[in-house]
């Protein structure tokens, strides 16, 4: 009987650490939102392209992890991060509230934001401080993080912000003359009007009071990738030095000179 016992009880052990050992293992779900050219996706979510996609992919292999990738409204993405109902996100830059519900990693990328005019407005300027942009009308996409000084500045300053839905809807109001600057990255600009040369002989840009920012693997603190910053900052830096990371920057859009100043 004694036997018995022991032989059920070593069963029960050996079936239960398997399954926590797959769960442990399962693969690791993260998300980010349509925003070419880091993610895009087709409507039923699925991920089919992006500079983000190719690096999750590379992780993935380097840290001996799958990973299921989705592509979800950016406000519910931060959401189920905060909350652990996804292991992370694929790619962002880092903000106090960010860094409250997540482990984020070094960055695999820095760019900064710049001012865009249209090619024959009378504002071109480079701009080394925000009270430079008072008096004009200001264009953001609604969701995007500017970072904390330009947050604090607009509250201050008092800034005509008008911020819209995406990309393509600035310029289109940059080019009607709706707004006198839009603020946006280079990689992000020139992936928007990669396909519409004829907009895109329209603007110029400058630089702006932005510092460059990294764009990093965010893991969500309440979920199965919390333990794995080290593994995830391993396998950047090694992509990094072998020029893996660059590698899959090296194509269109990337274009990282800025305009000299007329």
């Amino acid at each position: 009987m004694i036997k018995l016992l022991f032989t059920i009880t070593l069963l029960l052990f050996g079936t239960a650490l398997q399954a926590e050992t797959t769960e442990d293992r399962s693969s690791l779900h993260f998300c980010n939102s349509h925003w070419p050219p880091f993610s895009y996706g087709d409507k039923a979510g699925q991920p089919t392209g992006g500079y983000a996609i190719e690096f999750m992919q590379e992780i993935s292999k380097r840290i001996d992890r799958s990973v299921r990738l989705s592509i979800l409204p950016w406000l519910r993405c931060l959401r189920l991060a905060e909350i652990g109902q996804v292991d992370g996100i694929m790619l962002l830059t880092a903000n106090e509230e960010r860094r409250r519900f997540l482990h984020l990693t070094d960055a695999l990328l820095e760019d900064a934001n710049l001012l865009w005019y249209l090619s024959d407005s009378q504002h071109i300027a480079e701009r080394t401080s925000f009270e430079e942009l008072k008096g004009l009308r200001i264009g953001i996409v609604e969701g995007f993080n500017y970072g904390e000084e330009f947050i604090a500045a607009r509250n201050e300053l008092e800034l005509d912000v008008e911020p819209a839905p995406s990309v393509y809807s600035n310029f289109l109001k940059l080019q009607r003359g709706w707004i006198d600057v839009f603020l946006v990255n280079r990689v992000v600009a020139d992936f928007t009007l990669l396909k519409r040369p004829d907009l895109r002989a329209l603007f110029v840009a400058r630089r702006g009071p932005f510092e460059p920012v990294g764009f990093r693997v965010g893991l969500s603190k309440a979920g199965r990738a919390a333990d794995l910053l080290d593994q995830f900052n391993s396998a950047i830096a090694d992509m990094t030095r072998e020029e893996v990371v660059a590698g899959i920057l090296r194509y269109p859009p990337l274009v990282l000179q800025i305009e000299a100043s007329d």
